[in-house]
């Protein structure tokens, strides 16, 4: 490494030299009255490319640091694993690409993974994230069919208005998101008055058996819109999404910045009919129907000394409560019991059929997300180290994650973070399978 900085120095000490050199010479050339210097030439335009190819490979370490005691734990692994650590490698390669010809734009992103661990050895996953067709007849408006990612919504860790995309990780909400297949359309008009700018954003998502089957039965047409607009220097969305089988919903989102150096944002849902599925600490079980109100309220500031904070309350109106969620984590205590003193994993297996519901990410009520960034600290340029926090309001149980990113040369970022997990017994957090854990990423871009 030390050889690399003194060839560095080296390099920039010619560069310096020669061009000072240069430039002494070009004031003597330009003092010198025999020399005729014609400067008049026509810089040839440069001819953009019609199309464009990126590409990252990263390389990740994951280290988790099991919690025998969770009953999250014992409910997937029962007593079968005996290890408290658990080690995975992810080969991770993501291929970019658009071609443009004349009102139409091709592109498309691709992702395969490959990951090895003690419970499947190597195994592979290859998705298309995104692949679309767009019309471009004029700038005004573009219509696109294919796999998109629909990016509504203006909060940061959650987007409850986001009606037609994945949810996001909100461990890493800067991961990019595999889209859905659908037909969309945006016609943006500028204005002059109240309203400076306006936008529309029809949207038709088929379900069939072969395309967006997740979502819902075959032979669905779910169909919605987004209408945007920019006034009192606020952006401003309303949305809405249709369907004869799914949740109807609607929402709202906005954001203002406040000066160069503090924004607010905001996002409100509704969800008609929502069926939430219960069950108690006895295995009984039940589904509530209701209206659901979700709604998300934060903030980024950047200071003076470049210190980014983000800070997001969010209320997740389709959630569990402190009382819902205990009964089902005493339920799954009372299936180990049971397994423990009969070998009977019925009540195991019961609760498993449940874990979609209670074991997903932001599973209660209501959350503060927040996250502290500093660029450059020490005057060690491309360094950012962070630290997130993520903490459940109704049960106290809390996720802490502090992190460095570190870009030593381009195209290479170097990022590193642990994960840990606080609370009492029999809350969200203090239950999940893992304790600790401890990721270690190397990512090159080409």
């Amino acid at each position: 490494m030390k050889k690399v900085f003194v060839i560095i120095a080296v390099c920039f000490i010619t560069l310096f030299l020669n061009s000072s050199a240069f430039s002494e010479k070009a004031d003597d050339i330009s003092n010198d009255p025999d020399i005729d210097l014609d400067l008049d030439f026509t810089i040839e335009e440069v001819t953009k490319k019609p199309y464009s190819i990126n590409a990252n490979i990263e390389i990740e370490e994951t280290i988790r640091f099991f919690d025998s005691d969770a009953l999250l734990f014992k409910q997937k692994y029962l007593d079968t694993k005996k290890d408290d650590t658990f080690w995975q490698t992810d080969i991770d390669l993501t291929i970019e690409g658009q071609y443009q010809f004349n009102t139409i734009k091709l592109y498309g992103r691709f992702n395969s993974l490959f990951y090895y661990n003690e419970d499947v050895n190597w195994e592979s996953e290859r998705k298309t994230e995104e692949a679309y067709i767009s019309f471009q007849p004029s700038v005004s408006l573009a219509v696109d069919t294919g796999k998109k990612v629909h990016k509504w919504g203006k909060g940061y860790a959650f987007s409850p208005s986001a009606f037609f995309s994945r949810p996001k990780d909100i461990d890493d909400p800067d991961a990019t998101l595999e889209g859905y297949y659908s037909l969309s359309a945006d016609y943006i008009k500028s204005m002059t008055g109240v309203i400076q700018t306006l936008a529309i954003t029809p949207v038709f998502m088929p379900v069939t058996r072969h395309l967006n089957d997740e979502l819902g039965l075959e032979n669905e047409l779910i169909w919605g819109g987004k209408l945007y607009f920019f006034t009192f220097d606020t952006d401003i969305d309303l949305m809405f999404q249709i369907s004869e089988n799914l949740n109807n919903r609607v929402g709202i989102d906005f954001s203002k910045n406040l000066n160069l150096s503090f924004e607010i944002h905001g996002e409100a849902a509704l969800v008609k009919d929502h069926n939430q599925y219960i069950i108690d600490e006895y295995g009984n079980t039940s589904a509530q129907e209701d209206t659901a109100f979700d709604f998300l309220l934060g903030l980024r500031y950047l200071s003076s000394l470049e210190t980014t904070y983000i800070l997001e309350y969010y209320h997740n109106g389709q959630g569990y409560s402190e009382k819902k969620y205990e009964d089902y984590l005493k339920f799954i205590e009372r299936g180990y019991d049971q397994y423990l003193n009969t070998s009977s994993t019925t009540s195991i297996s019961k609760s498993k059929k449940y874990a979609a519901y209670y074991n997903q990410q932001a599973a209660m009520r209501d959350y503060i997300y927040l996250r502290i960034s500093q660029k450059d600290p020490f005057d060690i340029l491309y360094f950012t180290p962070a630290i997130t926090l993520i903490y459940n309001i109704n049960d106290q149980s809390a996720s802490l994650t502090p992190g460095i990113t570190y870009s030593p040369i381009t195209n290479l970022t170097l990022d590193l973070k642990a994960g840990f997990l606080f609370g009492k017994n029999k809350t969200e957090y203090a239950e999940k399978i893992n304790k600790a854990r401890v990721e270690f990423s190397i990512k090159y871009y080409f």
